[in-house]
């Protein structure tokens, strides 16, 4: 079946210093409007209307997508309430990783 007309919708994995900088509120740190949650992708960003939106999951939260984000816009996107959001994303505090563990991974096939 042909794609006609869709774009392809996919999911990033980031850590949470990727995403913001851990002075005080974590959610309140992103690009979001905080009273509005999306439990499933949204069709479409709520600031600049792009069809291009991606599950994002934050290495050391939530094991699954955490956030939505606008691949045009870098508008983000709440799936879980405010408060939840926060639990979460203060479990990634702290988190480091060496990348060297991960084995070997071609640039063409970084997010």
């Amino acid at each position: 079946m042909a794609n006609i007309g869709l774009s392809i919708k996919e999911n990033r994995m980031v850590m949470l210093e990727d995403l913001v900088e851990d002075k005080g509120s974590l959610v309140e740190a992103l690009n979001c409007d905080t009273k509005f949650v999306c439990k499933k992708r949204p069709k479409c960003c709520p600031e600049c209307n792009a069809t291009e939106i991606v599950g994002v999951e934050v290495m050391g939260s939530y094991d699954g997508i955490l956030l939505w984000e606008c691949d045009i816009c870098e508008y983000t996107i709440l799936r879980f309430a405010k408060e939840t959001t926060e639990k979460y994303l203060q479990l990634a505090k702290g988190l480091w990783t060496n990348p060297s563990d991960w084995g070997y991974v071609p640039k063409s096939k970084f997010n």
